[in-house]
């Protein structure tokens, strides 16, 4: 890796992955000029102070939490200083992500979905802990008394968690909802597939942030969220959308059925979750400020 730094005259070193340092940090010994960030995606449960991780983070300038809730596990957990520590949302491209009725027509048409009907959808790997068995659970309870109902479930199957998925997949058949219950699987699309929607649930038991929570928002849809981690710096509850506590069947059923019952709500809660995403969670908002860390940084090493 030195050799391929010196020979691509790299001014920047930027890494996602921890256990990367311990390859990166070698490699820099001999360009002290050259600015280490790392960005922190998910949390540690175990601290990681001992001599050799504070050798390694010693090297780091700059370390970039994606959320409150990550900025305070690392402040935590690792042996960094305060001062080498920012918060730094990842941002969503909002010319992607955003209302499309042409994309709306085409996604029902897909799935034979009537254009009157109202969809609820669920995004996210089949896999227990993203909330599944409870949004099963509220499809049953809605379905009994919101006859046009539509339910969505936009997500793949990881490898390793074939089991889980299988069982969701079980549950989903002994509700008995028919072609009103619908697994997209995996999609590229999915923007286009977000569009299909009226309501965008997410009932995750832990989330370190929830890209896809602020993706649904900048599609202009309206949002029930589990009021966990990171979901707390993207949702505002009672202007965006709507916050429940994860595992609650309950409340998620009758929060998702209070906009059923309300569309006004919907519209409104779809409008400004799509103004809060431009305005705070915008890519270029993003690309701006993770520039500004590289130029700070490699003026400081240069003095």
């Amino acid at each position: 890796m030195s050799e391929f730094i010196k020979l691509k005259k790299i001014q920047i070193v930027h890494s996602h992955y921890s256990r990367d340092l311990w390859t990166i940090v070698p490699a820099l010994k001999n360009f002290p000029s050259i600015p280490l960030f790392l960005t922190k995606h998910i949390g540690t449960q175990k601290a990681k102070k001992d001599i050799f991780h504070k050798k390694i983070y010693e090297r780091v300038d700059k370390v970039l939490a994606n959320s409150r809730v990550i900025y305070g596990n690392i402040l935590n957990t690792h042996p960094v200083k305060r001062s080498q520590v920012d918060l730094f949302h990842i941002g969503v491209d909002t010319d992607k992500f955003k209302p499309n009725p042409a994309a709306r027509v085409k996604i029902r048409r897909e799935f034979s979905i009537p254009e009157s009907a109202l969809v609820i959808g669920i995004a996210g790997r089949l896999q227990r802990a993203k909330g599944y068995f409870e949004f099963l659970e509220m499809a049953a309870r809605l379905s009994r008394n919101t006859a046009a109902a539509y339910f969505l479930l936009i997500g793949g199957t990881s490898r390793g968690e074939e089991g889980e998925a299988e069982r969701i997949r079980k549950k989903a058949d002994e509700l008995n909802l028919g072609n009103r219950l619908i697994f997209t699987g995996f999609r590229k699309d999915l923007e286009q597939v977000l569009q299909a929607l009226d309501i965008f649930v997410f009932p995750s038991y832990a989330e370190a942030y929830g890209l896809v929570v602020l993706e649904a928002m900048a599609s202009g849809l309206p949002v029930v969220s589990s009021d966990c981690d990171g979901i707390l710096d993207i949702v505002v509850a009672g202007k965006t959308g709507e916050l429940v506590p994860p595992k609650n069947t309950d409340e998620l059923t009758q929060r998702v059925q209070k906009l059923i019952e309300e569309p006004d709500l919907r519209k409104k809660y779809g409008k400004n979750g799509r103004d809060r995403v431009k305005e705070t969670f915008g890519f270029e908002k993003m690309l701006d400020k993770l520039e500004g860390y590289y130029r700070t940084n490699l003026s400081e090493k240069q003095i």
